[in-house]
């Protein structure tokens, strides 16, 4: 049987059959094939996955990687944003292995290979491990990027249908303050505070990335700052704080909830929102 047959049976064996052990002893077989050995540990590594062994996993698709550096060519074609990613090596990485909320060691979960999904930025690593706490049952990635911020040049362009959106929310907080003052953290592309400016609110937002102030003061005159939401400090109240999709991309999601309250009037309201997957949190 040729090298290719092997490799067909391989797959009926693991997508049609599953049977994965008997599928991963014919990859194995050829893990090393000069022409195979990154598609092979490829599929090494998702087995591993399914059978509960994410740092074995991890490895496995570097490996693959580093066999072939644009495999994404291959494996993702009908996907824009990864098909033309090259891996060019590790970028620097902040390693988090305790829990950010409650602290305690978190145990690998899941490994993902982040250029599966659309989206995916090139400033990242293209290998994702999911760690689980015990403790008090959250699921955190290890590994932070500390220049994604930097590198990131996607643009942002504000999306209409995000207004309508953000008017609901902005109505139905009405039941909880009639203040006119709004601080948003993480403007995004700035459809929160447009919509806000449109219905009266006095607004001020930040982000950490400076392109998206740059954007929202030259194309809508925003009154915003590029700032680290934990680091920064104000004298200034505010009865409207805007947090959409934050906390689940900071590292000590405490101290931001702890800021927000200090920052929030008397009579105020925190309105919050976390984007969760089931491809990032299995």
């Amino acid at each position: 049987m040729t090298d290719i047959q092997t490799l067909e049976q391989a797959e009926n064996l693991l997508f049609n059959q599953s049977k994965i052990e008997e599928a991963a002893e014919l990859y194995l077989a050829l893990s090393n094939s000069k022409e195979l050995a990154h598609f092979c540990n490829y599929r090494l590594a998702k087995i591993a996955n399914l059978l509960g062994d994410p740092e074995t996993a991890y490895a496995l698709y570097y490996k693959a990687f580093e066999y072939m550096p644009n495999l994404a060519m291959d494996l993702y074609t009908n996907i824009l944003d990864s098909k033309d990613y090259v891996f060019n090596g590790l970028h620097k990485e902040k390693e988090v292995n305790h829990c950010p909320l409650c602290g305690k060691l978190g145990t690998p979960k899941w490994c993902y290979p982040l250029p599966e999904a659309t989206g995916f930025n090139h400033a990242i690593n293209p290998i994702r491990l999911w760690l689980y706490c015990d403790e008090c049952h959250h699921v955190f990635a290890r590994d932070y990027p500390e220049q994604v911020f930097d590198l990131n040049n996607n643009p942002r362009n504000a999306d209409p249908a995000y207004f309508s959106y953000y008017s609901e929310v902005l109505s139905n907080l009405r039941q909880y303050t009639n203040g006119k003052t709004l601080f948003e953290v993480g403007i995004g592309a700035s459809e929160c505070l447009l919509a806000a400016r449109e219905v009266g609110y006095d607004c001020f937002g930040i982000d950490v990335i400076e392109r998206h102030v740059e954007d929202a003061r030259r194309r809508y005159e925003l009154n915003v700052e590029t700032h680290d939401f934990v680091k920064f400090v104000s004298e200034r109240k505010y009865d409207v704080i805007i947090m959409g999709d934050v906390l689940e991309h900071v590292s000590k999601p405490i101290e931001a909830i702890r800021k927000a309250a200090e920052l929030l009037a008397d009579d105020g309201a925190l309105w919050g929102q976390l984007r969760i997957s089931t491809v990032h949190f299995p």
